[in-house]
C-alpha cells in the first residue's frame, strides 16, 4: 500500500475528500474542485493534447502516475490559474498546498506560432475548439515546439514531506489542469500568457458555441481575460 495512505484505505479517499470539501466551504472558503473518472481524463482537443504533453514529460523522467489516483478520488479540492502559475490544494494524508510555475512563451517561439496561425485559424473560437487543419493542430500541440510547457520549464512546490521533484500532489494538479482545459481551453492560454491578438492578426469573430461542445465562450469574459475589444 502507498506509504502516504498508511492507516486508511485508498477507497476512503473520496469520502475524506468530500467531507473536507464541505467543511472548508462551511468555513467560507471559495473552492474550485476538479475530479474526473473518465478513462482518458479528457475528451476535447486541448484536454487530450495536454494529457499527451504530460506523457512526454513522463518520458523525460517526471513521475506523474500517482497523481491520477488522487484526481479520480476527488482529492484535488481547489485549482486557481493565472499567467505562469497554477495553485492548488490537494488532499493526501493531510491537505497540501501546491504551486506550479512555468515560463511564458518567449518572443521567438511566439512569433513562430503566430506565423503558423496566419490564414489557418478563422477565429479565436475556432482555436479554442480545436477546429484547425491537422498540420496546424500538430504544430500547436507539439511536445517540443508548441504552446505546452517543456519539462525544463516547470518549477514545482508542495509542502508535503515528499522531496521528489514531482510529488503525487503536484502530479494530481497537472492532471487536474488538463481536465479543466478540456471544457475551458482558454485557461491554457491564460497560463501561457497568450492573448488572442498574439495568434490572430485580424478582428476576432466570437460566435456562439452549441451545448454539445461543452465550451462556454462568453464575450465579456474574453474581453476581460485578454484585454481586447471584440466590437
Amino acid at each position: 500500500m502507498d506509504e502516504e495512505f498508511r492507516g486508511f484505505k485508498v477507497s476512503d479517499l473520496e469520502i475524506r475528500a468530500e467531507c473536507l470539501l464541505q467543511e472548508l466551504r462551511a468555513q467560507g472558503d471559495v473552492l474550485h474542485p476538479v475530479k474526473s473518472k473518465v478513462k482518458n481524463l479528457a475528451k476535447s482537443f486541448w484536454g487530450k493534447a495536454w494529457m499527451k504533453s504530460l506523457q512526454y514529460c513522463e518520458q523525460q523522467g517526471m513521475r506523474l502516475a500517482g497523481g491520477r489516483t488522487y484526481l479520480r478520488h476527488g482529492c484535488v479540492l481547489d485549482v486557481q490559474v493565472e499567467p505562469g502559475l497554477i495553485r492548488s490544494r490537494v488532499l493526501g494524508e493531510f491537505l497540501y498546498d501546491v504551486e506550479i510555475r512555468t515560463k511564458t512563451l518567449d518572443g521567438e517561439r511566439m512569433r513562430a506560432l503566430s506565423d503558423c496561425c496566419v490564414g489557418n485559424v478563422a477565429s479565436w473560437v475556432d482555436l479554442l475548439q480545436g477546429q484547425m487543419n491537422d498540420e496546424l493542430m500538430g504544430i500547436l500541440s507539439s511536445e517540443e515546439s508548441g504552446i505546452f510547457p517543456l519539462p525544463n520549464e516547470w518549477l514545482f512546490s508542495c509542502n508535503c514531506a515528499d522531496y521528489a521533484d514531482v510529488c503525487k500532489h503536484v502530479a494530481a494538479t497537472l492532471y487536474a489542469f488538463g481536465v479543466m482545459i478540456d471544457s475551458e481551453p482558454e485557461l491554457l492560454f491564460t497560463l501561457r500568457n497568450i492573448s488572442a491578438n498574439d495568434l490572430l492578426p485580424h478582428q476576432i469573430d466570437v460566435a456562439s458555441i452549441d451545448d454539445d461542445s461543452r465550451l462556454r465562450v462568453d464575450r465579456n469574459a474574453l474581453q476581460d481575460m485578454f484585454g481586447i475589444s471584440l466590437d
